[in-house]
């Protein structure tokens, strides 16, 4: 997998869990920790693709100086993300994986 479509993997995930979430209990925040076990990544990686979602306006972050390592204290889903993830053929032509043939 190249690293375009590691990040929209990465993305993928980020995305779908915190809609799940959202659904569960839609005025809570997650907090970062947890994206980093549920989408298997360092912190890292999962701020900066964390703060290119809230640009695009699809997350919301909870911002604290506390929150080292990670950018935010928290992360919740916005409007246009959860719009987003609702409209399964824009959502799939966002963050669409490709998969070779013969892999899964």
């Amino acid at each position: 997998m190249n690293d375009i479509e590691h990040f929209k993997q990465l993305r993928r995930c980020i995305m779908v869990t915190l809609y799940t979430f959202f659904q569960e209990v839609p005025y809570a925040s997650i907090e970062l920790s947890t994206l980093t076990d549920k989408c298997a990544v360092d912190y890292k990686e999962l701020n900066w693709n964390l703060a290119y979602l809230e640009k695009c306006g699809y997350v919301e972050l909870g911002k604290s100086v506390d929150a080292p390592p990670f950018i935010a204290a928290s992360a919740t889903i916005s409007a246009k993300g959860i719009d987003l993830v609702e409209n399964q053929e824009e959502f799939e032509t966002k963050f669409q994986v490709l998969r070779l043939k013969g892999t899964s």
